[in-house]
């Protein structure tokens, strides 16, 4: 396998060794290519001491280097393979040349070659083209270096061979249309039985499928996993800068044995099917630590699983960097620096809310504040700030924790979300008698807040006694930095989204016309974005505006005011502002607003 490129099996190698190939290896074939570990290092940024870490498992328990390196951590497969391309100068697999496993290539095959012996050795026919003068065959193996295997296909078709470089999970996924009678595959019966349930979770391939699956999350940066039930092949999806992408299919006798799998990492009983699960776990990927949380929830026609990634050293709750534009960030700066009071964020579920909040509180001085949060669940876990999980289990509630909070003096109140009339009631009295509070609350725009919260059955009075100021949010992918082309802004578009007359209305900013758009590239695995970054509407709650909800009680009139007198702008309008800048399209904006 590729693990033998990297290292002799013997006790006595050294840090040298990592690059050798052992005795099989053509004469040769190194003697002018980068080391291995060089690569891995260059390219990918593996610390030498994860490289000594992995030498040393080898002296005591033998094994390839390469093998322990994935399975520590350190490197994934991809990595592996984009590393040995470079030093064997053997392309790796595009998928995006060769698309979809294809069907019509096991008739093809059909009587010519033996491929359960060519899959047992990981090689994989995924080509076959008759071009002059004869056929050619593309495969793809993670076993380059098996000559006699390359010599019996080229002898049984008389073929011209071509050989890609592919991750075990590739080689897997392609195999499958030759696996008709299944025959290979561990049988993984639909069973309830605990114990066989568990001893299905602990099998190889599943273990394996799952390192692979979260490797490749983390390789596509995705912040979300999901696995749905279905009548045929389950799915799995990755949400990748907000966005939800179909990436593959688990055939039903895998689907049991993977959330069986899932369910027992994160401390979950797996014969419990009824009822939703919540738990999480923490594992190291490509060097990276990530806390994982863990939802399942039962539907229809089996159990449904959606895996949240934290990634712990991404973690950067910069205030500058959420994309608030210059003339708003003074007026957030000084919202949270105000003693009292009660600041809202609002939004959808996955618009940034707690991030926003979070970012807001690491700018408080720690030292001389005392920070608490009450989170429903604590997402990041913050230095210097007193962080409470919600039990509701055990009646500690939001209101509940609120009140108990307001004993230990705090200087700053984080509520993680206000979900019913106790909890804004509690909230709104902590504001009340000296304490900034932080909270989010679920609302289409900032306005419309202040309703909400009346509706919540708090008096108006109270409000205007204790709300500082609002604020409203959605999250945009931005254009990707590295395939990303200026593009002419269609007359139409320009009219339509009153586009000059935002730059005449902000001139303060800066602003021309400067439309960009994304090409697609391997950098952003061809969608043409690349990151995020929120869009924000945000107001003072003033005076003038207090005595005109008093007064008038509509959320028409309070608009109005709003733009007529303070400058103020909708979330389209921020969202237009940026892609007035180049940073992201109006796709991106009119998709979230």
């Amino acid at each position: 396998m590729v693990n033998e490129l990297l290292t002799d099996t013997t006790p006595a190698a050294d840090s040298q060794s990592l690059n050798s190939t052992g005795d099989n290896a053509p004469h040769g074939l190194f003697s002018s290519s980068p080391l291995i570990g060089q690569i891995l290092t260059d390219k990918f940024g593996i610390r030498q001491e994860e490289i000594a870490k992995a030498l040393d498992v080898q002296n005591e328990i033998g094994g390839f280097i390469g093998q322990i390196l994935i399975s520590t951590g350190a490197i994934t497969d991809y990595q592996l393979i984009e590393s040995l391309s470079i030093q064997l100068g053997i392309p790796a697999f595009d998928r995006e040349a060769f698309g979809e496993p294809k069907d019509d290539l096991v008739q093809a095959f059909a009587g010519k070659l033996n491929i359960d012996y060519l899959i047992r050795n990981r090689f994989v026919p995924i080509e076959l083209q008759q071009t002059p003068p004869g056929l050619s065959v593309t495969l793809i193996t993670n076993d380059p270096l098996n000559a006699p295997i390359i010599d019996y296909i080229t002898m049984a078709l008389n073929a011209d061979v071509t050989v890609l470089l592919a991750t075990e999970q590739t080689i897997n996924e392609f195999s499958r249309p030759f696996k008709v009678s299944d025959k290979d595959l561990v049988s993984l019966s639909l069973d309830d039985n605990p114990e066989l349930l568990k001893e299905m979770a602990s099998e190889a391939p599943v273990i394996k499928f799952l390192n692979n699956l979260l490797s490749s999350a983390v390789e596509l940066r995705a912040s979300d996993i999901h696995i749905e039930p279905s009548e045929s092949a389950h799915r799995i999806k990755m949400r990748i800068d907000g966005v939800l992408h179909e990436t593959q299919d688990v055939e039903d006798k895998l689907y049991l044995a993977i959330i069986s799998r899932i369910k027992l990492l994160a401390g979950l009983d797996i014969a419990e099917k009824r009822l939703p699960q919540d738990g999480k776990f923490s594992t190291k990927i490509a060097s990276a630590l990530i806390d994982i949380r863990v939802s399942s929830i039962p539907f229809a026609i089996g159990e449904g699983v959606v895996m949240r990634l934290l990634y712990r050293e991404r973690l950067t709750f910069d205030i500058t960097k959420l994309g608030i534009e210059p003339d708003v960030a003074p007026v957030i700066l000084d919202l949270i620096n105000v003693p009292f009071g009660i600041l809202l964020v609002t939004g959808p579920t996955g618009s940034g809310k707690t991030t926003s909040l979070y970012s807001m509180i690491s700018t408080l001085d720690r030292k001389e504040k005392k920070i608490i949060t009450v989170e429903d669940p604590v997402e990041y876990k913050l230095d210097g700030i007193n962080q409470i999980q919600v039990k509701s289990e055990i009646a500690l509630t939001f209101a509940a924790a609120l009140r108990s909070i307001l004993r230990h003096d705090p200087d700053v109140i984080m509520v993680g979300e206000i979900r019913d009339p106790e909890t804004a009631e509690v909230a709104v009295q902590s504001a009340l008698t000296g304490h900034l509070v932080l909270s989010t609350l679920h609302t289409n725009d900032a306005p419309s807040s202040l309703f909400r919260l009346i509706e919540m059955g708090l008096e108006d009075y109270l409000l205007n006694a204790s709300v500082l100021g609002i604020i409203a949010q959605r999250i945009v992918r931005r254009n990707c930095p590295h395939c990303s082309v200026a593009i002419e802004a269609p007359e139409h578009i320009v009219k339509k989204y009153n586009l000059n007359e935002l730059i005449k209305r902000f001139s303060g900013l800066d602003l021309s016309l400067n439309l960009k758009k994304g090409q697609g590239c391997k950098k952003c695995s061809g969608t043409g974005y690349r990151g995020m970054l929120a869009i924000y509407e945000v107001f003072k709650y003033t005076e003038d505006l207090k005595e005109l909800f008093i007064k008038e009680h509509s959320i028409v009139s309070l608009k109005r005011r709003l733009v007529e007198v303070h400058n103020f702008r909708t979330l389209r309008e921020d969202g237009l502002i940026k892609v007035i800048s180049g940073i992201t399209t109006i796709e991106e904006v009119l998709r979230v607003t």
